[in-house]
């Protein structure tokens, strides 16, 4: 397998409830954690739904992913949100993706301009370009991936990428597969 067919799996959670989070991110391969996030402009889209005062956070997993398997990923989550959920209304809003050397991706269940469909209902958006040592945010990107801070947790999760990049090279790398209904599966490979 080319290490181009690898990126790290990441994924954005908004979240009112800080316990629920908590309990749900106590099952993932954590490698980094943003701090807690509030962004007025997701408050008036999600607050219908999840409730008032929102925050989000940014988690990077152990391992790669394959790209292609973005979809799966998405489906993933979907599946979380929805066996989180209470009378149909998520309780966490979970958005997965990778970052590579080049850019970041997320998968989303919205159909938009610059969104390529992957099937199943996922679309897949490029947030951000890496062009001149720095991850440059395109037209359509969100408002809240603009931030200042949120750039750089995303430009140190690049530089943990790259440092698992080198051990893929040399033949062994840990792959996180999210097909099964399980909640995570990892396993090794070899080059």
């Amino acid at each position: 397998m080319a290490t181009e067919t690898l990126g790290k799996p990441i994924l954005a959670i908004t979240y009112r409830e800080g316990d629920l989070l908590e309990r749900f991110l106590e099952r993932l391969p954590l490698e980094r954690m943003s701090e807690p996030f509030f962004f007025e402009s997701i408050q008036s889209y999600y607050s219908r739904e999840m409730g008032e005062n929102l925050l989000k956070v940014f988690v990077s997993l152990k391992g790669l992913i394959r790209k292609d398997d973005l979809k799966v990923y998405k489906l993933w989550s979907v599946r979380w949100e929805k066996h989180l959920s209470v009378n149909g209304r998520r309780r966490l809003n979970i958005d997965p993706g990778y970052v590579d050397r080049h850019q970041l991706v997320l998968a989303s269940s919205k159909a938009r301009g610059g969104r390529i469909f992957l099937g199943e209902g996922v679309f897949a958006e490029i947030e951000y370009l890496y062009v001149h040592g720095a991850f440059r945010p395109l037209f359509w990107t969100y408002a809240d991936y603009r931030d200042k801070k949120v750039k750089e947790f995303f430009h140190t999760v690049r530089k943990d990428y790259l440092r698992e990049l080198k051990f893929a090279q040399d033949g062994y790398y840990l792959i996180t597969d999210f097909s099964s209904e399980e909640l995570l599966h990892e396993k090794v490979h070899a080059l």
